[in-house]
């Protein structure tokens, strides 16, 4: 399928993306736990000096609830660090280079865009694809402008079909799709 191929490409770069930005989030991430360890055996240790205290059952429920909180913690933070990754993905996106911006936008159009189509593009890109669709001798019209990091919506003229290949449409899908691997890969 056209749109599985530009995903396989989108998630392609993605991946390189991901790869890049673990090597500067590892230390980032090794300090955050690092801290977050110290934090929490600061805290089991004073929770140890109370449990002892007012007893097992007491130290007990303690433990559990600080462990608890040092999991809800780190979760977080992985959260935090995860999303910081996709979100370096929009930037690089956003910030892409008008060759690589051009040679995705035209291969979008060639596998997907059918004579007499309506294309729906940001404002930025909109002379780019009129170029696009020039060299390409397809009859194709521009309806309107979208908001959006790219990409294109494609869309018949009667409205019943609409392909949405915008990049924000597409990093969200991929964002569905890979959170668990760049989960996996940042934190083990």
């Amino acid at each position: 399928m056209p749109l599985d191929t530009v995903l396989q490409e989108i998630t392609a770069k993605g991946e390189e993306e991901v790869k890049r930005i673990e090597a500067e989030t590892k230390k980032e991430v090794e300090k955050i736990l690092a801290e977050a360890k110290a934090e929490a055996e600061l805290i089991l240790k004073r929770a140890r000096e109370e449990a002892e205290k007012e007893g097992e059952a007491l130290r007990r429920q303690e433990i559990s609830s600080l462990n608890l909180e040092l999991k809800r913690m780190l979760l977080g933070k992985q959260k935090e660090i995860t999303d910081e990754v996709f979100k370096k993905l929009r930037q690089k996106i956003a910030e892409m280079d008008e060759k690589t911006r051009e040679s995705i936008l035209k291969s979008l159009i060639e596998r997907n865009a059918k004579e007499g189509m309506l294309i729906y593009v940001r404002k930025e890109d909109e002379e780019l694809v009129k170029k696009i669709v020039k060299n390409m001798n397809l009859d194709l019209k521009i309806a309107g402008n979208i908001s959006a990091l790219g990409g294109i919506i494609l869309e018949k003229p009667d409205g019943e079909v609409r392909i949405n290949l915008t990049f924000d449409e597409m990093l969200s899908q991929l964002y569905e799709k890979k959170l668990g691997e760049v989960a996996k890969v940042l934190f083990g």
